[in-house]
């Protein structure tokens, strides 16, 4: 996906090209990968609700989806994180085929390394003491602003939203629709879901309870996928205009 597989090379280390069809085979891995994370968050909510065990030997803080730190954060940083580097190869590619587009692949790489450093560092919590601190406390008194991040990311990506509408407009139907409906899912769990449960945290003053954890199960899983359906269209865009292209590797 980065280098024409015919380009010659006069090297003497070792290469090997990425295919097509081994990059769907490695994004049906994380794919597996993602439902063993669903699974196992479920279990362990088995184990902390139903037989009142918060810890077993640190497993249920490793793949509770609501901790920060733990495995599922791990996979979805990275994951985040190889999405940026494909719209960042997919920007250089395009800067040849349509310069027009260029300029906001580029944007949407630069999002999606953002989103990455987010998830693992947690700059949301950042940002909404920043944004309490500015309000002086009078996003208490708005309804469905409990989590304070949400404004000013919500404000980005309407704009954002704008600012995609020509780029959107210019792709082939199948690919406006499958990056929007990926788009909508990941907007709707990350702010949406994410409102939901911190009304619902404020009206129980704090406590945990079942309906909380599946909005929190329902938001992270619809995070985790939406970003592998984009994935997916990601590649399948790149072999349908750049059938001849492979990711060269160099050791």
């Amino acid at each position: 996906m980065i280098d024409t597989a015919t380009q010659v090379h006069t090297s003497t280390s070792a290469r090997r090209i990425l295919s097509f069809d081994e990059a769907f085979s490695v994004h049906r891995k994380l794919l597996g990968i993602g439902v063993i994370l669903v699974i196992a968050h479920l279990m362990v909510m088995v184990l902390k609700y139903y037989f009142q065990r918060d810890l077993v030997y640190g497993l249920v803080p490793l793949f509770d989806f609501y901790e920060e730190h733990n495995v599922p954060t791990y996979f979805s940083s990275l994951n985040l994180l190889l999405t940026a580097a494909i719209l960042f190869v997919t920007a250089r590619l395009e800067s040849v085929r349509n310069p027009f587009n260029t300029r906001a692949w580029q944007v949407l790489a630069l999002g999606f390394a953002f989103m990455s450093i987010d998830e693992f560092a947690d700059l949301r919590h950042i940002l909404s003491r920043a944004v309490h601190g500015a309000a002086g406390g009078k996003l208490d008194m708005l309804p469905f602003l409990s989590v304070a991040w949400t404004v000013p990311v919500a404000l980005i990506v309407v704009m954002l939203g704008v600012y995609f509408i020509p780029f959107m407009m210019r792709l082939e139907r199948v690919y406006l629709v499958h990056f929007g409906l990926a788009g909508a899912c990941f907007v709707f769990a990350t702010i949406g879901l994410e409102t939901f449960e911190g009304d619902h945290v404020a009206i129980t003053n704090g406590v945990r309870d079942l309906t909380f954890t599946l909005m929190v199960t329902i938001e992270e899983t619809m995070e985790i996928f939406s970003i592998l359906y984009f994935q997916y269209f990601l590649i399948k865009y790149v072999r349908q205009h750049y059938p001849d292209m492979g990711l060269r590797l160099n050791y």
